[in-house]
Formats: structure tokens, C-alpha cells, sequence
């Protein structure tokens, strides 16, 4: 009696599905389904059930951000009534889909909400806990394309220049840990969602209280519906913050380095309304970044030496001015404080409330290290450009130690440090570049 040969087509189907479902990546699944004609079948008859799995396996606690911006395209500011009221509707949208709850504004959780869209890609999709649709979670996956290449540019460009700090072969340049990647792709995601909801290519370069209520708003106190920072905590917020400083800066790179290519004569100089785009838009970087490789790799070696940027007058005006995300300027939360004060954070922000307390490790969904580290453990209700100017820490003593302290806390704002470990973190202290960076250090104004 002859044996019949072994193969993986002969598998039985739960146990060839069980391989499906436990690849961690959607990189993974592509590179799977074609490498046999009966492997592409079994996938296409339960797709849906093996994207959506490996999706979170990919993207865990991400998803729900995921998710959520699927439905929540681009806004159109022209209509201020509707845009404003749409804002507050998808921020309680967003409520809903987010896990988790301490009682401090990031959700009970498990409920459902169905906002009105403007029009767009998300047009009469719910956001509630039923199971994606296969359209939604082809979408997921176009956009996970560009979350990863964005999410690898940026550790590329953070480990390298680390490297050149002095950090190479040490745990400061090493590979990034499954828990940073994800904080990472997270801060990508929530920085497209913002961009979304400012909208830079379709408004003026300023805003008005509605405008601050609709973002910023974290308390209903004053008969006020929330605003979509709502859900985030200020190292969150600070997430967003450092994914956006690297945007910003890879957008005057890019700029920089076009000029000097077109005045070679080797392409185009970027014209305003094309950075807008490019910063407003994940897709029309992550497209120029592919197309442009010489122009890319050039402005990216600029970012990884460390090498200040260009501060050229006409490129601030027409460029940064016209385009930055006003909502994460300090200009933005000095006047949160005043129109729409929280009582309940405000207090715990006085009251020296200590989060270091809640450090129990890198671990999903937990205070990182490196925002509790800078902090000496302390809660505040500020973050980025705002760390600069918290209203309650003493006068400075002279003009000169605070532009040296700014300065340091936007090399800190540069580098990522809220996103990183705490062992990278402690390994990146010891480096001369950042030896300043005492614990606590953005407290400190002696």
C-alpha cells in the first residue's frame, strides 16, 4: 500500500485556516495568498473573516483609529454651521469606537454612533461594533499601505540619526519594538484624522471660538458638546505632535531640496498649493516620496544629519504659515484654557496630580515612559509647542535660559521621545546630544 505524498494543499480547511489567521501583517497575507494557485482560493473564500483578523493582528489596539478614520474624509469648512456640528458629531462617533475607560475622557467604550457625512469615502458607513464590511476592509488595508511606508520612513529616519548621535549598537538605534511601531502608526493615523478635520487646503489660516470649541472642548460643563481632542490624553496628543513635527519638516525638506533640483534643471521646484497637499495629505506624500526618490532620499539624509532647515522667510509665509495644523499650536491650547477650561483636568493639573504612578511598564494603552520621564511624573494638560509656556511653573530668570530651554524641548518634540520605550529612552539620555534631558526636565526653569 503507497502512502499518498504530503502536501499544504491537503491540509484539512480549519486547520489551512488557522495559518491564515495567524500571520501577523497584511504584508504577510499578500506575500501568502501567491505563492499557490489553492492558497489565493482558500483565501478568496473567507476573505473577509482573514482580513479582519489580520488586521488586528497587525494593527491591535490601532484598529478602532483605523476604523474611524475610514469614515471621516476630508472637511469642507465653507459651510462653518455644518462643519462645526459635524466635528462634535464624529468626536462622540469617535468616543464610541475607542476602547477603554479611566473616567478622564478616553471612553466607556462599546456603544454606537452614526454620524452625518459631509460626503466623501465614508458616505452612510457605520461606526459601531459590527464587523467591517469587505469594502471597508479593503480600504483599511489601501490605507495601511501608506501608514506603513510613512511609519517606516519615520523609525528609518528617528534610528539613523540616533546612529550618527552616537547611539549605534546600542539600544537607542535598535529596531523598534512591536508596542513603539504600533504608538507610531497610531500617531499617523490620529494626525491624518486632525488633518481631516482642519482641513488647511480649504480654509483660511486662522480660527474663531467655534472653531476651538469643535477641536478642543474636553468638558460639558458650560452646555458644551465635547470637541475631538476629547478622547485623547496630552501624551496622546503629544503623539500626534511629534508625528506632525517630522510631516512638517519632511514637507520643508522636500521643498528645500526641489528648488534646489529645479534650479539645476532636474525637475520642479514644490509650489504652495502643492505643499498643502502634500502636507494635508498622507496619500499625496507618501505618492511624491515614491516618485521623487532623488529628491526624497536628499531631503531625508537632510533630516537624519540633524542639520537645521532653511528659515527662509517667503517659505514660513507661504508655506508653513498657510498650511501647519493650527489645533496643535501652543496659540491653540493657551486659548483652550481660557474659553473652555476643564475642571476636572485643569484641577488635576494644579492639584500636581502624579501619572508615574500608573508607569507599571511599556505596556498598550499606559502612560509611555518618556512623556512621564520629561514630566517627572506630573500631569499637565499641555503638550508640543505648549510645553514651552505652562502657565502655573515660575517666571525665568532670563531671556536667554528660556530660548535655551525651548530649544531643548523642541529637540525632544523632534526625536520622538513620547513614543519610544523606556529602554531606548534611558539609552538615548546617555548620548551627548541629549544629556540635558534630565528627569523632568521641561518642569525645569532654574
Amino acid at each position: 500500500m503507497t502512502q499518498e505524498p504530503l502536501h499544504l494543499g491537503a491540509l484539512p480547511p480549519e486547520l489551512f485556516d488557522k495559518i491564515f489567521l495567524e500571520l501577523d501583517t497584511i504584508r504577510d497575507l499578500a506575500n501568502w495568498i501567491v505563492t499557490a494557485r489553492f492558497v489565493y482560493h482558500r483565501f478568496k473564500a473567507r476573505r473577509q473573516a482573514i482580513l479582519l483578523r489580520v488586521l488586528q493582528n497587525e494593527l491591535g489596539p490601532v484598529l478602532p483609529d483605523a476604523r474611524f478614520l475610514f469614515v471621516f474624509p476630508y472637511a469642507d469648512p465653507a459651510d462653518e454651521l455644518r462643519y462645526h456640528d459635524w466635528i462634535h458629531v464624529m468626536a462622540g462617533v469617535y468616543q464610541d469606537m475607542l476602547p477603554g475607560s479611566d473616567g478622564r475622557g478616553v471612553f466607556s467604550g462599546g456603544g454606537e454612533g452614526q454620524g452625518a457625512l459631509p460626503g466623501g469615502e465614508g458616505q452612510g458607513v457605520r461606526c459601531d461594533s459590527s464587523p467591517p464590511t469587505l469594502k471597508e476592509l479593503t480600504k483599511l488595508c489601501r490605507t495601511l499601505h501608506l501608514i506603513n511606508f510613512i511609519t517606516d520612513t519615520y523609525a528609518t529616519t528617528q534610528l539613523a540619526s540616533f546612529g550618527l548621535a552616537g547611539g549605534g549598537g546600542t539600544p537607542a538605534a535598535a529596531p523598534l519594538s512591536r508596542l513603539e511601531r504600533r504608538r507610531v502608526m497610531r500617531a499617523f493615523y490620529r494626525r491624518q484624522i486632525v488633518s481631516n478635520a482642519w482641513a488647511s487646503t480649504r480654509r483660511p489660516a486662522h480660527w474663531d471660538v467655534h472653531d476651538s470649541n469643535a477641536f478642543s472642548n474636553t468638558s460639558t460643563r458650560q452646555g458644551q458638546s465635547i470637541g475631538l481632542f476629547a478622547g485623547f490624553h496630552p501624551w496622546e496628543l503629544q503623539h500626534i505632535d511629534h508625528a506632525n513635527y517630522f510631516i512638517m519638516r519632511l514637507c520643508r525638506a522636500l521643498v528645500e531640496h526641489s528648488a534646489a533640483e529645479a534650479a539645476a534643471g532636474r525637475g520642479r521646484e514644490i509650489l504652495p498649493s502643492q505643499f498643502g497637499n502634500l502636507h494635508a495629505h498622507l496619500g499625496h506624500l507618501v505618492q511624491y516620496l515614491r516618485v521623487h526618490q532623488g529628491v526624497a532620499k536628499a531631503a531625508l539624509d537632510h533630516l537624519q544629519s540633524g542639520k537645521p532647515l532653511s528659515d527662509d522667510e517667503r517659505v514660513r509665509k507661504k508655506f508653513v504659515d498657510r498650511y501647519e495644523l493650527l489645533p496643535l499650536t501652543y496659540y491653540w491650547q493657551n486659548d483652550r484654557s481660557q474659553s473652555f477650561p476643564d475642571p476636572i483636568l485643569d484641577k488635576e493639573e494644579q492639584d500636581g496630580l502624579l501619572v508615574m504612578d500608573y508607569f507599571v511598564g511599556d505596556r498598550p494603552g499606559q502612560v509611555p515612559f518618556g512623556w512621564s520621564d520629561a514630566l517627572r511624573g506630573r500631569y499637565v494638560h499641555w503638550y508640543g509647542g505648549g510645553l514651552t509656556e505652562i502657565p502655573w511653573l515660575p517666571p525665568w530668570e532670563s531671556a536667554e535660559k528660556r530660548w535655551t530651554h525651548d530649544s531643548f524641548i523642541e529637540l525632544w518634540r523632534l526625536c520622538g521621545f513620547a513614543l519610544w520605550d523606556r529602554k531606548r529612552v534611558e539609552a538615548l539620555k546617555r548620548l551627548r546630544r541629549f544629556e540635558t534631558f534630565k528627569t523632568g526636565f521641561i518642569l525645569d526653569r532654574s
